[in-house]
């Protein structure tokens, strides 16, 4: 197994060609353990504490060994980057063709550096590799640049796919994303803002090579046999029509939702629920990548007669809502009708801003507003003009994110980077504390969903490596209350008990040595909990994996690779000066009472710590401090890495206690 990496400086012009060699995926997989290989060794050259905005940050872009080879799984591409707007290590994922259709030029992965004096856009075609001027696309919204740049381009040898970013990106807005096709966002962290700051507005690619397999014939009997598991599994059959939004429902019954700035935790109005959607507004289902068994995404053309505010709408056409999406705009913002719900979704995307940052900011100031904490003249001064700051208003909301992403209010200024630095800076502003209304984890990422009732679920906030999210550890042990989960992982019940914090910490360990997988397989993670028994990515998806790279592994060892990857995470964190006390949430999650649902009066604070103890205990870290330690990454093969910390002294000396093994139970589950 052997990868390109396309390396451009953006300052010098200068373009070169790497050859990854099979030891590198030996080591980190794929995907986006590749990817974080890429920033960790490029920051051992550069300085780590550098401006994120600056020429000496990287923007990676990498797809795994199982994208595109017709294994059924979906493709997820990966971007990774030092974040402008957290400031610590940062990545994110995104479907489409583009993922694929990068490796179909030849190249699997592309680091970009510098800063080009001027606008411009990459264009590959095949292996031949262009820095084009992008004047005539600056400024346009991400899908109108996708649109421009497939005109442009042609159809040889390929229809261009694009991976762009909006106003947000280019005025570096620290939550601005960066667009697949126009229309899948990789939203977290700023790769857009990295982007912007680097003027290209896009990358064009058009391949025409195909991917070496292996084993293709082995590949084919796997692909085969997990379209029949898919075919054979009920619970597909509504994820095909719904995808996540299915959630809004499943978060109502268990008290999850996030409610006006998680004042509340359930949705208000019968109309945003699933089945609304689908029976008003689903056009038809489709495939986010031609790589997927499920199609679970979906179309919308709005006709104008599906709800009271649909006419507002007319001919507008995207992707369907999904869950976070509606948590941010049912949820946080309290919008009550599904076009405007789907609105929310297309012009966040439009301008390729992060709709959970970004939701949590708004809402953040219209808490204030609501509790008359800031005065009429306060409104004016921040968004240039009077407004009422009253909850579900999208004709509000549409000018509030027009001034964040062409910084043209104050607002749009001091809230470039989210609701923590946001509220520090009002709070500064006004000389008052602020923060207790400001919705954060780690790094001051913001999350649009209920979490104090669910210990894993917060753990995951505060420990995430780049910032609070869910992704990294998601499960279905917790919020789904499955038992029969957590003794097959764990041979004990506890994890799926949401009376205790036992086994809380040990789940999101685990769960994100198996997701660091998924990534750097360069595959969905949503087929995988359609049966997280029966398709686990250490020993059902590395079989997928083994006839595609040659690579073959017990699932013990996989695991381990897992765990090593998430350990690279840490130790870039580490060397920025992250410690225990930057693994933390915010005020009103850790203090303030759940206020209803089944859950009423429940607060983080009662569970945090201990599992945050356990958690470290899990990964073999030091409780006091949160670092790594020196047995521990050996363990792992770190010598190399435990160096680099220890010369920063950012390691623990001692050892410490060594992680706990993956238990007896779960190597039999695995199997």
């Amino acid at each position: 197994m052997q990868a390109k990496l396309l390396r451009v400086n953006l300052t010098t012009g200068d373009i070169r060609t790497e050859i990854l060699p099979h030891s590198l995926f030996e080591r980190w997989v794929g995907g986006s353990g590749i990817n974080d290989w890429i920033l960790w060794d490029h920051f051992q050259r550069h300085d780590i504490m550098s401006d994120p905005r600056g020429p000496d940050n990287i923007f990676i872009f990498g797809v795994g060994p199982l994208a595109g080879v017709g294994s059924g799984i979906g493709v997820k591409g990966r971007i990774t980057f030092k974040s402008p707007e957290y400031g610590h290590f940062a990545d994110s994922a995104g479907g489409g063709k583009f993922p694929y259709m990068v490796r179909f030029t030849g190249y699997d992965y592309i680091a970009i550096t510098g800063k080009a004096p001027k606008p411009v856009y990459l264009h590959i075609s095949d292996e031949d590799v262009t820095i084009c001027d992008a004047s005539r696309i600056w400024g346009k919204t991400t899908s109108e640049a996708h649109i421009a740049l497939r005109q442009e381009l042609g159809n040889y040898p390929s229809e261009a796919s694009t991976l762009t970013i909006g106003p947000g990106g280019e005025n570096l807005v620290g939550m601005s994303g960066v667009v697949s096709d126009g229309w899948r966002i990789y939203a977290r962290g700023g790769g857009g803002c990295v982007m912007g700051s680097k003027n290209l507005k896009a990358i064009a690619v058009q391949g025409s090579k195909g991917i070496k397999i292996h084993d293709p014939a082995g590949l084919q009997r796997w692909a085969d046999g997990f379209r029949k598991k898919l075919d054979a599994n009920e619970a597909g059959y509504g994820f095909k029509r719904r995808g996540t939004l299915g959630a809004v429902e499943m978060y109502q019954r268990i008290g999850g939702n996030f409610w006006r700035n998680n004042q509340g935790v359930l949705f208000r109005g019968e109309e945003v629920r699933s089945d609304n959607w689908v029976k008003k507004f689903h056009k038809y289902s489709e495939v986010c990548s031609a790589d997927c068994f499920v199609a679970c995404d979906g179309r919308y053309k709005i006709e104008g007669t599906e709800s009271p505010q649909s006419a507002r709408y007319v001919g507008e056409e995207f992707r369907h809502p999904e869950y976070l999406t509606t948590a941010s705009g049912a949820g946080a913002l309290d919008l009550r009708d599904w076009a405007d719900v789907a609105h929310w979704g297309k012009i966040t995307n439009d301008h390729g801003l992060d709709n959970q940052d970004l939701s949590c900011s708004i809402s953040f100031i219209q808490e204030l507003a609501q509790r008359e904490l800031i005065s009429h003249r306060d409104i004016e001064e921040l968004f240039g003009k009077p407004l009422t700051l009253e909850w579900g208003k999208i004709e509000e909301i549409e000018e509030i994110i027009e001034g964040i992403a062409h910084q043209t209010t104050l607002f749009g200024q001091m809230f470039r980077d989210g609701v923590y630095y946001g509220a520090l800076n009002l709070s500064k502003k006004k000389n008052e504390n602020f923060m207790k209304y400001a919705m954060y984890g780690k790094g001051g990422a913001s999350f649009t969903e209920e979490m104090r009732a669910f210990p894993t679920w917060m753990n995951n906030m505060a420990v995430a490596s780049r910032g609070a999210d869910h992704l990294k550890g998601i499960g279905l042990i917790e919020k789904f209350q499955r038992k029969d989960l957590s003794q097959a992982y764990f041979g004990r019940p506890e994890a799926a008990d949401l009376s205790t914090p036992l086994l809380k910490g040990a789940c999101t360990h685990v769960i994100e040595n198996q997701v660091a997988l998924i990534n750097s397989y360069g595959v969905c993670i949503f087929h995988w909990l359609l049966d997280v028994l029966g398709y686990a990515p250490e020993s059902y998806y590395g079989e997928a994996y083994t006839t595609v790279t040659g690579i073959d592994k017990s699932a013990e060892e996989r695991m381990r690779d897992g765990e090593r990857i998430c350990n690279l995470e840490k130790a870039f964190n580490s060397r920025l000066g992250m410690r225990r006390e930057h693994d933390t949430i915010c005020e009103r999650w850790m203090h303030e009472p759940c206020p209803e649902g089944p859950w009423k009066g429940k607060v983080a604070a009662e569970a945090f710590d201990t599992v945050l103890d356990e958690y470290y205990e899990w990964r073999g870290w030091d409780k006091r401090t949160g670092l790594q330690t020196r047995s521990r990454l050996e363990a792992l093969d770190l010598g190399d890495v435990a160096e680099v910390l220890a010369s920063e002294k950012a390691l623990i000396e001692d050892g410490g206690k060594r992680s706990v093994s993956v238990p007896s139970g779960f190597e039999k589950m695995a199997k």
